[in-house]
């Protein structure tokens, strides 16, 4: 598929963006600046800004608790999720969220659940909605392999495909729940894709280092299910290059295990050498925009902490509608 010059940088700049960001959240983390944890997505950037690029005006987000940036690709500031993962006023849950609940209707990014795969029921929710305007927006929701494995997601994937929902099921296979191996809890190889066919969805398994790849098989199910035809999955293999929480030492897998997907399969590194290849930018202008994000995030960060705490009394806030 031909691609502008425009195109690919913007998309290029999306992924570097969330990357960089993610390693500043484990750079601060490190100097326990960041209260509670943090579960970073450094490595799977690929597969949330390359499905988030399918998006249009309209539709709705049920993003995952990794990679916890990737709510700026819609739209929120780096300095409101900054904010909240630091528990500070400016937050977009003022604070009472934290670093696994970034929220913003007005960007259609719902929200999630600390306990996961409860989460997966109001996407669906929304995706009714949606069909009952009549409109061709769709939800995307993500999850993960160990999520997969839960009774709400199946719950919530038998209603989306008995009603027809309009609803890209995204998952995200890093290969580990916790320090549990995929492949020790799941009968099948795709715990995504195999299973679409038991709920009659159409599924799609792609390489989630691979950020071109996974916005052309998200372009490709997401046209589908706006066409009409009830929802789809997309599979993206992955694998999670850091411990489950920072601080997670890693003990239960292989190190050498990691670092191969470190170096044959930084999404990072495949998207500029793809890039370099093919003459859509310049090794200078790739140390630029290292650069101008660099500065981006130190500017989000001191933003954040020069914004108010998150009190007390604050959690009484928000409770009821």
């Amino acid at each position: 598929m031909a691609y502008s010059k425009e195109f690919i940088t913007d998309l290029y700049r999306n992924l570097l963006g969330i990357r960089l960001s993610e390693e500043k959240l484990v750079a601060i983390y490190k100097e326990g600046r960041v209260p509670g944890h943090i579960h970073s997505g450094v490595g799977q950037e690929a597969t949330h800004v390359g499905t988030l690029f399918s998006r249009k005006e309209g539709d709705y987000f049920k993003l995952a608790h990794r990679v916890v940036s990737i709510s700026h690709v819609l739209g929120v500031p780096f300095k409101n999720i900054y904010a909240e993962i630091l528990g500070r006023q400016d937050g977009n849950s003022r604070g009472g969220g934290g670093v696994n609940h970034i929220a913003d209707f007005s960007k259609g990014v719902l929200g999630m659940s600390g306990t996961l795969g409860c989460d997966m029921g109001f996407a669906v929710g929304a995706a009714y909605k949606l069909k009952m305007e009549a409109k061709d927006n769709i939800v995307y929701c993500f999850y993960g392999d160990g999520t997969s494995n839960r009774g709400p997601v199946h719950e919530a994937m038998n209603w989306a495909a008995a009603w027809k929902l309009p609803v890209l099921f995204v998952l995200d296979n890093n290969q580990w729940a916790i320090s549990t191996c995929i492949y020790e809890s799941c009968a099948v190889e795709n715990p995504g894709a195999d299973r679409a066919a038991s709920y009659g969805m159409a599924s799609k398994v792609v390489d989630g280092s691979d950020v071109i790849a996974v916005y052309e098989a998200a372009k490709e199910l997401s046209d589908y299910v706006r066409a009409g035809n009830g929802p789809a999955i997309l599979e993206a293999k992955n694998y999670r290059w850091r411990g489950h929480f920072e601080g997670d030492q890693c003990k239960y897998r292989d190190p050498a295990i990691t670092e191969k997907w470190q170096k044959k399969r930084n999404c990072v590194k495949r998207m500029e050498n793809y890039m370099l290849e093919n003459d859509f930018i310049t090794e200078d202008e790739i140390k630029r925009m290292y650069g101008e994000i660099d500065v981006e995030l130190d500017a989000a960060v001191e933003f954040a902490e020069a914004s108010p705490r998150a009190t007390a009394e604050d959690l009484f806030n928000n409770i009821f509608a």
